[in-house]
């Protein structure tokens, strides 16, 4: 009999973080119970098995206008239905944005990328970067726009809020003009931020679900510190790292309830 799978992209636009991603996810779940797929653009578009043994599908972080010209039109229609069978997508940062109604990418500058996007499990606009988060500077892809940043959870993913440091570079916030719709549950906010704007948002999206972060909870001490070496300005930004050291335990721990809350079994 197959294993449940968890089918995790890897195409275009798809970051470095990737393979990190899918090693966390893996080291959190229950020994032997799932298969971790990594699955290209012609996967989706052409393998009529490939979701059969799905239980979540995982955007990682990257870049979203590649994962547009890769996956607009049939393969983001199978995405939807597979979520809206029952299935959970887990989007992070551009995977985010990219689930999102709209987003809102450095809107009023010379690299502004703004617009509708398809999928639309969360009714909200996704909002970044973020320059408030790391010191007026804004997302450029270098070390220098990324921090450590301070989020809460909300009583919907932990049974007491936590206050902690999560990696973040580049990621949005989540604007949903009001109160979210019913079906819809902020995770955790931005303490870092006026107005404490959401950071992760779940949605049910028919029988299924989608997880949005703006941050990377995948992405630890030691991981920070292996993006870094080798890069000649690494004494300038380790100081993130060692921040994502204060509050590690605590890191993992909500990025186990975020997989909890999209249905795996933990190990």
């Amino acid at each position: 009999m197959s294993k449940p799978q968890i089918l995790t992209y890897v195409d275009a636009g798809a970051s470095d973080w990737t393979a990190c991603l899918m090693r966390t996810i893996g080291h959190q779940l229950q020994a032997g119970a799932y298969e971790i797929r990594a699955v290209m653009a012609d996967d989706i578009r052409h393998d009529p098995t490939l979701f059969d043994d799905a239980v979540m599908f995982v955007m990682p972080g990257g870049a979203d206008l590649p994962y547009c010209a890769a996956l607009n039109g049939a393969p983001n229609a199978r995405i939807r239905s597979f979520v809206e069978r029952g299935g959970v997508y887990l989007g992070i940062c551009a995977g985010a944005y990219y689930a999102c109604r709209e987003l809102a990418f450095h809107a009023g500058t010379s690299g502004a990328i703004c617009g509708k996007r398809e999928l639309r499990f969360v009714d909200a606009v996704a909002v970044g970067s973020l320059p408030d988060l790391t010191g007026g500077r804004l997302y450029d892809g270098t070390p220098r726009t990324a921090a450590a940043v301070e989020i809460r959870t909300t009583d919907h993913l932990t049974p007491t809020p936590l206050s902690l440091y999560t990696h973040y570079h580049g990621g949005c916030l989540f604007d949903f003009g009001g109160e979210p719709g019913p079906d819809t549950q902020v995770l955790a906010v931005y303490t870092g931020m006026a107005g404490t704007p959401p950071a992760i948002v779940a949605a049910r999206v028919g029988y299924g679900r989608a997880i949005l972060t703006g941050v990377h909870l995948e992405i630890s001490e030691r991981e920070c510190k292996d993006a870094l070496r080798g890069h000649s300005d690494m004494d300038a930004h380790v100081h993130v790292c060692h921040r994502l050291a204060e509050t590690g335990a605590t890191q993992l721990a909500v990025f186990r309830q975020l997989l909890a809350h999209g249905g795996l079994a933990l190990g």
